[in-house]
């Protein structure tokens, strides 16, 4: 529980950079099954009757399989070799069990799955979400630099692109060094002191401007 409650402190500020405000764990809405969700966005969504709150569920799946006396044969083979989506459906359907039904009666939150596998494949769902936050950030970016944001202008796709990618690069890491932690281990194969990650909350402006520098994308330079 540790690892994956140092995946959710990470991804956190990755959701909070286009100035969303973001929920962690005992501090999510809970459902009438008195469930929680992992992270909650406050009015990530819009409807019809007004804003929506998402809460997603974060999982790490197995696509190989384990340590098997019974049939050792298939110790680290792929679970589904046919499929390798294959592992990520199967977890999400089971968090959408656990949660989406107990959340669906609530008029203000909506909810989703968060899944990765070992290997780093992510959810359909989740590239959804990451997708999402990417567009978000490029508006927020142009905001706040003074940029023209029409979507269909190249620079506006190329720098959507350049976040997407850099976001996508981010969150594949944190899930492969959680799955590393669940075991303690670190990526040369130390023990690491496992341990929550204390994360310095600024303003969304500020994360913005780190994001688009990790992405290579530098700020616009003032015309004389």
């Amino acid at each position: 529980m540790k690892a994956h409650d140092w995946a959710v402190d990470q991804f956190a500020p990755i959701l909070r950079s286009a100035g969303h405000s973001v929920k962690c764990q005992y501090k999510v809405a809970p459902s009438e099954g008195k469930k929680r969700g992992d992270l909650e966005i406050v009015g990530y969504l819009r409807d019809a009757t007004g804003p929506r709150n998402l809460v997603i569920d974060l999982n790490i799946t197995h696509d190989r399989h384990g340590r098997s006396t019974s049939n050792p044969h298939t110790n680290g083979h792929l679970t589904h070799p046919d499929s390798l989506d294959r592992p990520l459906e199967i977890a999400a359907r089971a968090k959408i069990t656990k949660h989406q039904a107990a959340y669906s009666n609530n008029n203000s939150t909506s909810f989703m799955p968060g899944v990765a596998s070992t290997s780093g494949r992510l959810h359909c769902e989740l590239l959804r979400l990451l997708f999402l936050q990417a567009h978000r950030e490029t508006e927020e970016y142009c905001r706040l630099f003074g940029v023209p944001a029409q979507t269909n202008q190249d620079s506006f796709r190329y720098k959507r692109a350049a976040f997407y990618s850099g976001i996508k690069g981010k969150v594949g890491l944190i899930f492969a060094k959680a799955a590393a932690l669940r075991i303690n281990i670190n990526t040369d194969g130390s023990p690491v002191a496992m341990g929550r990650t204390h994360i310095t909350h600024t303003s969304h402006a500020s994360h913005l401007l780190s994001s688009s520098l990790s992405h290579h994308l530098l700020p616009p330079r003032s015309r004389n």
